[in-house]
């Protein structure tokens, strides 16, 4: 090989690794700044404060859609003469061909409180739903209660958001 060839190789295999090392690098097209982030900021802006319900209205939520759908926790957001309960369940069952879904619940104690033994409503369609087939399904919710309210919505963002973690 005379020293042209050798010096071309060393060359091209210069460019290639310098090409392979730059795909590493964000560039110019790329944004190095994820969804929720600006410049200089460490940590992603949270608009809503995001409480946890307590263990027992978690267990209410799992006794309303009955034995083949499972939820570990639940988002909490105060309104509307209540509490909105926000939380996705899932089929028990791993081959199960159905999807998670986005449930709003309501009650009208403080589903926080780690002595909760309150009524769970069924806010959302989808938490309608989940209870239609169940005999110990959750009570209608109140009037004053609707998935559209400001509260509904700040609980459903946690959800959303823990469920994105």
């Amino acid at each position: 090989m005379t020293t042209r060839a050798k010096s071309a190789t060393a060359l091209l295999g210069a460019a290639t690794l310098a090409l392979l090392l730059t795909a590493c690098d964000p560039g110019g097209a790329q944004n190095i700044n994820p969804v929720g982030k600006v410049p200089g900021e460490e940590e992603p802006s949270r608009s809503v404060e995001c409480a946890v319900a307590s263990s027992a209205a978690v267990d209410a939520i799992g006794t309303a859609v009955g034995p083949h759908d499972t939820t570990e926790f639940a988002n909490v957001a105060e309104g509307d003469g209540g509490w909105y309960l926000a939380t996705s369940i899932v089929p028990s069952d791993s081959k199960d061909a159905n999807d998670d879904e986005l449930t709003i619940w309501a009650t009208t104690s403080d589903p926080t409180a780690d002595d909760w033994d309150g009524t769970i409503y069924a806010v959302n369609e989808n938490a309608k739903e989940a209870t239609s087939d169940e005999s110990q399904s959750a009570s209608p919710a109140p009037s004053s209660f609707s998935a559209d309210s400001d509260a509904a919505k700040r609980a459903e963002s946690c959800a959303v958001e823990a469920a994105d973690r």
